[in-house]
């Protein structure tokens, strides 16, 4: 095995320095000394380099325990900021997410989504003056992730079906000539789920289900994405439910898609709002309407649980109305109807219901930008 140079040595200690001021948020020079057993004489350049680069600052003291008062130490969360963009059919989203995953800043534009350059135009001009008014350093943004409703390429710089919003095809090339970030498709579902794994560490493997007026899922295998051999897989919304059923924009009937969505509650008295506001008034309509809905979403959840023995996790705006007992019923149709009968509550709501799904597309800058820090 090669010894560690000096060099090496001292990386090593930065990058565990860097992880563990991150992790305790605030912290002094002797609680690391302690804690990662390095010497003062050693710790202490580092940490003065650290505080040159802005990675760390000093706020403040601790309370004196006799002895002379001890500098607080912390990670500068803005010293890094990822943006999201989400581009849906009738509006687009902004966000800005420091080192933490906080959210900075959020704004909502209602224009509606066309696949022509002057859009692009006027989203790019959006997301400079978004940067702008909330003076973040430009040389301090590590990309832009822009969230849509379609499967993205491998690379991550092309929409390779994109039928919802009539976009297949779409490469990064409109934003990267326009703004002077990194920027990176994500699928919308993939980007809810990332934002998802970030909230719950615990959290391993799951199914998850992105329900808004479109369905869209992903697998989450060891905390991260099954995509399979052509990048479809999790694609369960156009999984055949019905057979011979509802038609649906891809093109076939019966899809998932046309059963599990928001659209049939919203078809019922114009918006979901109105839907729940009625079914939790107990309006009869709404009731049978919700029943006839539920038994439809446990079909396909069963179907999946079959398929894969995984936590089921119902995110979205869907998720935003779900109750405890709502997931009772869920669970007791699923038990119904199911070959292999549990007693376990593997059903779930989303931690990220009022979460903008944007946030799902910075994310993973903010990972790989830490995992560089921090070397884990």
């Amino acid at each position: 095995m090669k010894s560690l140079t000096t060099a090496d040595v001292k990386i090593k200690n930065t990058e565990r320095i860097i992880r563990y001021i991150y992790e305790q948020t605030c912290t002094s020079q002797q609680m690391i000394c302690t804690a990662l057993q390095i010497s003062r004489p050693t710790v202490i350049p580092i940490l003065r380099e650290l505080e040159d680069k802005g990675i760390i600052e000093k706020q403040g003291f601790f309370q004196s325990t006799g002895g002379r008062k001890a500098a607080a130490i912390s990670f500068c969360a803005n010293f890094r900021v990822a943006i999201g963009l989400e581009l849906r059919a009738e509006y687009y989203e902004i966000v800005a997410l420091d080192l933490y995953g906080t959210t900075l800043s959020q704004t909502r534009i209602r224009t509606p989504f066309q696949n022509v350059d002057a859009y692009y135009a006027v989203v790019c001009a959006q997301v400079s003056g978004f940067i702008a008014q909330n003076a973040l350093a430009p040389d301090h943004i590590l990309g832009i992730g822009i969230v849509l409703q379609g499967l993205i390429s491998a690379d991550e710089t092309c929409v390779t079906y994109g039928k919802i919003l009539n976009c297949t095809g779409l490469t990064t090339e409109p934003f990267t000539s326009r703004l002077p970030y990194p920027c990176k498709f994500f699928h919308d579902a993939e980007s809810a789920a990332t934002d998802e794994l970030w909230q719950r560490p615990a959290l391993t493997n799951a199914l998850y289900m992105n329900i808004r007026s479109h369905v869209s899922c992903a697998i989450i295998v060891n905390r991260t994405f099954l995509k399979g051999t052509e990048l479809k897989s999790g694609v369960f919304e156009h999984m055949t439910l019905v057979p011979d059923g509802r038609p649906c924009y891809c093109g076939h009937k019966g899809c998932m898609e046309t059963y599990c969505s928001t659209q049939p509650l919203s078809d019922v008295y114009g918006d979901l709002d109105h839907f729940f506001s009625k079914l939790r008034s107990h309006d009869p309509e709404a009731e049978k309407n919700w029943r006839v809905y539920l038994k439809f979403l446990a079909s396909a959840i069963n179907n999946l649980h079959m398929f894969i023995d995984y936590p089921v996790i119902l995110g979205g705006q869907l998720a935003c109305y779900l109750t405890e007992p709502d997931l009772d019923i869920l669970h007791q149709l699923v038990y119904e109807n199911t070959a292999f009968p549990t007693s376990s509550r593997f059903i779930s709501i989303s931690h990220c219901t009022e979460s903008p799904i944007a946030r799902g597309g910075a994310i993973p800058y903010l990972k790989h930008y830490l995992t560089e820090l921090t070397g884990s």
